[in-house]
């Protein structure tokens, strides 16, 4: 039996982004080349591929090379579409997954055309109206303003087109049925299997320059305008003036707009630059090991933004993985699992936190293996799975039944 055929449209470059996303934690583990087949469309948007893949990759011949994501996708939209649209007829695709906006909506015109009909399933993994205008302009402005309108537009109408709409968390999957999806499933976003081991995090601290008796605050993750790293930042500021051994850990940089320039204002102006240690990326397979050197993780992320808002974090189970506590801001998926963090709303909360923690009255969450097995990545793909396979039977059923009056 020939396998089921699947293109992704993945949300980035597939394989140039800094480090793996959704995406590549599901469908290379989907793809096996026997009951699935995975074909993914790169939108090379960095020089150099950084991640590694056994999924088939389809490059876009003649793309426009821009500075922006909003400038490249424009420019390469008619180029975009053609391909995709060739794929899907040249390849036998079975069923078309995507988790973009502008290359997929144009394929979807694009594919009224096409006599054979291909269900689509759309990957809601972020409230795109403001993920995508954030990149753009401040979403609160004017422009941004008009920007979410536009990408709201856009992402309504492939939610309500789509045969199937996959979130990672319950807020996402409550917006999709409020704006009109046909079904809506979760698929968890997860961790990889190899958090499930417990890492001794001394000889990280050791590399860092950090003592035994310090109080390492760290955030492991992009540093992007969903953040609001202000609070965390005077919080362990206060700490310090208060003579608590403090430091702060930041692991990852920007992706596309200038927000890390304002963390590093908020680092200046609160004098804490020679208790800050700042790192880039690291390779997804070290993050564990960095985790397990902080004493506590946090998730700064803004609730007031849409994007967090919407979030499903993944680096929560991560930060758990390592039995570090966690201090979170109340977004739908933390509150959902507060009894797993310290929930945080301000600067005085985080330095009770970190008060709290310095007295030992903050103790690491335990016997978390048995909930991190049902977290990992591969119970995910199972899940996507058996959607896909329920998804194709349905319009292989319908096709023949239509037919056959």
């Amino acid at each position: 039996m020939a396998p089921i055929r699947i293109l992704l449209i993945p949300s980035s470059d597939y394989l140039g982004h800094p480090f793996p996303q959704r995406h590549n934690h599901i469908f290379e583990r989907l793809h096996d080349g026997k009951e699935f087949e995975v074909h993914v469309v790169r939108f090379q948007m960095y020089d150099k591929p950084k991640l590694t893949t056994r999924c088939i990759i389809h490059e876009i011949p003649y793309e426009i090379r821009t500075r922006t994501a909003a400038a490249y996708y424009l420019a390469n939209a008619a180029q975009h579409a053609a391909e995709i649209y060739r794929i899907v007829k040249t390849e036998g695709i079975d069923v078309v997954v995507a988790g973009n906006l502008l290359p997929p909506l144009l394929y979807r015109l694009l594919s009224k055309l096409h006599e054979k009909k291909i269900p689509f399933i759309f990957d809601l993994q972020d409230y795109y109206p403001t993920s995508a205008a954030g990149y753009l302009a401040d979403v609160d402005s004017v422009v941004g303003t008009a920007l979410k309108g536009v990408f709201e537009a856009m992402t309504q109408h492939l939610i309500k087109h789509a045969d199937l709409v996959t979130t990672p968390g319950i807020a996402l999957a409550m917006y999709a049925k409020e704006v009109g999806a046909k079904k809506v499933a979760i698929i968890p976003n997860g961790i990889s299997e190899h958090f499930l081991q417990k890492y001794d995090g001394r000889e990280i601290r050791q590399k860092l320059g950090h003592r035994d008796e310090d109080i390492v605050v760290g955030y492991v993750g992009s540093l992007e305008f969903w953040l609001d790293m202000q609070p965390l930042i005077k919080a362990v500021a206060k700490a310090r003036r208060d003579g608590h051994p403090v430091k702060l850990l930041l692991i990852g940089k920007h992706l596309q707009t200038g927000y890390p320039r304002q963390v590093e204002k908020w680092i200046r102006q609160h004098n804490i630059e020679r208790d800050t240690t700042w790192l880039d990326f690291i390779p997804h397979e070290h993050v564990p090991k960095y985790i397990a050197a902080i004493n506590i993780a946090t998730i700064p992320f803004n609730p007031r933004n849409p994007t967090a808002y919407y979030a499903a974090p993944n680096k929560l189970w991560e930060y758990l993985s390592q039995e570090v506590p966690v201090a979170a801001t109340p977004i739908p998926e933390t509150v959902a699992h507060k009894h797993l963090v310290h929930l945080v709303h301000s600067a005085d909360d985080y330095y009770e936190v970190i008060v709290r923690y310095a007295k030992g009255r903050v103790k690491p969450p335990t016997n978390m293996y048995k909930l991190l097995r049902e977290r990992i990545w591969t119970n995910s793909v199972m899940k996507m799975k058996y959607i896909i396979i329920i998804t194709v039977i349905k319009t292989i059923y319908y096709a023949n039944t239509y037919h056959s009056y």
